[in-house]
C-alpha cells in the first residue's frame, strides 16, 4: 500500500453537519486521490460516526468511548495516520480546492519550515486572525487589561495579511507539519486538554531549530468555536488553566507569578463589565451568566488552587 502524501487529522464531538461540510470540501478537490483522512470521534450523540460511514467510507474512523478532548483525539489521529505531512484540520472548517495542496507545495520547497498554515477566513469572506508573535508577558498585560483591540499587535492585527511570513504561531484550526518535525520535537502537549496546544507546539518547533510559516494563497474557511460555545463556561476556566501551563512550561516561575496576579485582575475587571452588560443588553443575559460563572471560578482557583495555576507538567519532548 503506497504511503499518503497527507494524512488530514479531524477530531470531532457533536458536530455532524459541520463535519459533513468539511469531509466534502476536501474530497471535492482532485489531490485528495493522494490523501488520507482520519476521524476521531469523541464519544458524539449526534450520529456524526453513522453520518461519515455512509457518505465517506474512504475515512478511516476511530470511535472513542469519551471525550478525550482534542489534544488525545489527535494523538490517535495520529496513530493511525501514514502521511509524509500531517495536518491538523477543525470540523468547522472549509478548504478551498487548490489550498492544501499549495501548503504541502510550500513544505515540499523549503526544507526549514516545519509548519505552515493558511489564511483563514469567516463566513463573510473578511479576514480571521490566524497566526502571530510568540506570547510575553507584554502580550499578557494588554490581553488581561483589556486592550488588546487598541494594541493587536499579539495577532498581527495591523498587518494585511497578504504575505507569505515567518511567524511565532499558526492556529491549529488548519495546520500542516512534517512528519519528520513531530519525530523531532514531539506533538501537541498531552498536558494540554484544550486551549493553546497549537501555539506551545509551535513554541517547541522554533526553540528546536525549524521555522513556522504563514501562507495566504492558501484559504480556508473557519466558522470558529463551534463545539466550545456548547459549553462556554467550562471552557473560559480550561482556558486559563492552559495558559498557566505554557507559562510554568516555557518561561519559569516569576513570570507565572505575574500572569496570576494579572489574571485576578483581568477576572474583577471582566466581572464587573459583563455585570453591566448583563442589565443594560438583555439579549446577552445568556452568554452573560455563562460568562460570570466562568470568571468567578477562574477567580477563586487563580487564587487558592495550585494545582490549577501550577499544572504538572507532562513529557512532551
Amino acid at each position: 500500500m503506497s504511503v499518503p502524501v497527507l494524512s488530514i487529522m479531524v477530531v470531532n464531538w457533536n458536530t455532524r453537519d459541520l463535519l459533513e461540510n468539511c469531509l466534502r470540501s476536501i474530497y471535492e478537490d482532485p489531490d485528495s486521490i493522494d490523501w488520507e483522512v482520519v476521524v476521531v470521534d469523541n464519544n458524539s450523540d449526534d450520529e456524526s460516526l453513522e453520518m461519515v460511514e455512509r457518505g465517506f467510507p474512504q475515512v478511516v474512523q476511530v470511535a472513542n468511548r469519551e471525550n478525550m478532548g482534542f489534544v488525545q483525539g489527535n494523538y490517535l489521529a495520529l496513530e493511525n495516520s501514514r502521511g509524509r505531512y500531517l495536518l491538523l484540520l477543525n470540523t468547522d472548517t472549509e478548504v478551498e480546492q487548490g489550498a492544501l495542496g499549495q501548503l504541502v507545495g510550500f513544505l515540499e520547497a523549503n526544507a526549514q519550515v516545519g509548519a505552515v498554515g493558511p489564511k483563514l477566513l469567516n463566513r463573510d469572506g473578511s479576514l480571521q486572525f490566524s497566526c502571530g508573535i510568540s506570547p510575553s508577558l507584554g502580550t499578557e498585560f494588554l490581553n488581561k487589561m483589556l486592550l488588546h483591540n487598541l494594541f493587536p499587535f499579539f495577532k498581527l492585527g495591523r498587518w494585511d495579511h497578504a504575505d507569505i511570513r515567518r511567524v511565532g504561531w499558526v492556529s491549529g484550526a488548519c495546520l500542516m507539519m512534517r512528519r519528520e518535525v513531530v519525530e523531532n520535537v514531539g506533538f501537541l502537549d498531552p498536558g494540554l486538554y484544550m486551549f493553546y496546544e497549537d501555539l506551545e507546539w509551535c513554541l517547541r518547533i522554533g526553540k528546536n531549530g525549524w521555522q513556522t510559516f504563514y501562507y495566504p494563497s492558501s484559504r480556508v474557511l473557519h466558522l470558529g468555536g463551534q463545539s466550545t460555545r456548547q459549553n462556554l463556561a467550562e471552557m473560559l476556566v480550561i482556558s486559563q488553566r492552559s495558559l498557566f501551563y505554557l507559562f510554568k512550561k516555557h518561561y519559569g516561575r516569576t513570570q507565572l507569578a505575574v500572569l496570576r496576579l494579572l489574571t485576578l485582575v483581568e477576572m474583577v475587571l471582566r466581572i464587573l463589565a459583563w455585570s453591566f452588560f448583563c442589565i443594560l443588553i438583555p439579549s446577552r443575559r445568556s452568554e452573560g451568566r455563562q460568562r460570570l460563572r466562568a470568571y468567578r471560578e477562574i477567580a477563586a482557583k487563580t487564587l487558592l488552587q495550585k494545582s490549577y495555576w501550577a499544572p504538572a507538567q507532562v513529557d512532551s519532548r
